[in-house]
């Protein structure tokens, strides 16, 4: 069941199953449905925990400009409400700096860490390619970016053959609070630059994890983020785009389970 919680600030949630504890992030302008695969299939073995970030579905929604830290403390609110000292967390796109983050300061309450289509040290021309969104973005709103984004996250047979799934993505996007999606995306553009100079201090147990043709995750920044931090594990799925969750979600769940099994047997942070 939908879970709010009410303090000095909402945050919505749900979570499903019982066992170790995973939560999932999810990426800029969507919300906690994303992850409708990942909770069908990982409830059966985890306590799986979904959330709205700041700025996003039925969470809070403060005027912008927005931090890092910010995402990074509504996590560990919603950890201390539900009573969870450790977790495996996963994070998509944006979620995945906020998971980053999050396991810089709050090493001691991640088991796992699993970084999934993430973005990390743009080239100056993407970053020019990215900040020309934000500035489209202030323009003309949010509704103008979101085919051209559609067209990068999938792959054209998945847009033709599963329409309802895309057109749930679409309805997402299309009802986001202008606002907060500029504060959003704006820190989603900028993050990077913050992160990248303190990614090799994550010490915990990683696998990161992007499309063979993401455009904006792409396998290079994969590689860097592996070739930073300690023993991570690289995992580069073929034929796959930006939306490996929903479009490759049996590789995904698959892959955090194994991995998190394959920690388990080294005795890591279990």
């Amino acid at each position: 069941m939908p879970t709010t919680l009410h303090g000095k600030d909402s945050l919505h949630y749900e979570e499903k199953g019982i066992g170790q504890s995973l939560i999932f992030i999810h990426g800029v302008g969507l919300d906690l449905t994303m992850w409708e695969k990942q909770v069908e299939e990982l409830s059966k073995h985890f306590h799986v925990i979904t959330y709205d970030m700041v700025g996003h579905g039925g969470s809070e929604h403060p005027p912008g400009p927005y931090s890092l830290s910010q995402f990074v403390e509504q996590l560990a609110e919603l950890m201390n409400h539900l009573r969870i000292k450790g977790s495996h967390i996963i994070g998509f796109s944006m979620g995945g700096m906020v998971a980053e983050a999050f396991a810089l300061k709050y090493p001691d309450k991640v088991k796992t860490l699993t970084i999934m289509n993430a973005v990390a040290n743009r080239t100056k021309e993407q970053r020019k390619a990215v900040l020309k969104r934000v500035e489209e973005v202030k323009i003309t709103g949010p509704l103008a970016t979101i085919e051209p984004a559609i067209k990068r996250w999938f792959n054209l047979e998945f847009l033709n053959s599963k329409e309802e799934t895309v057109s749930k993505i679409r309805e997402r996007l299309q009802t986001n609070n202008a606002a907060s999606y500029l504060a959003a995306y704006t820190l989603f553009a900028t993050a990077d630059e913050e992160l990248w100079p303190q990614i090799h201090q994550i010490n915990i147990p990683t696998q990161i994890i992007t499309g063979e043709h993401d455009v904006g995750s792409n396998p290079e920044m994969a590689r860097q983020m592996h070739e930073k931090i300690v023993d991570s594990e690289l995992m580069i799925v073929p034929n796959m785009r930006h939306m490996l969750p929903i479009e490759g979600a049996k590789i995904v769940n698959e892959a955090i389970r194994s991995f998190i099994e394959r920690q388990k047997q080294r005795g890591d942070s279990m």
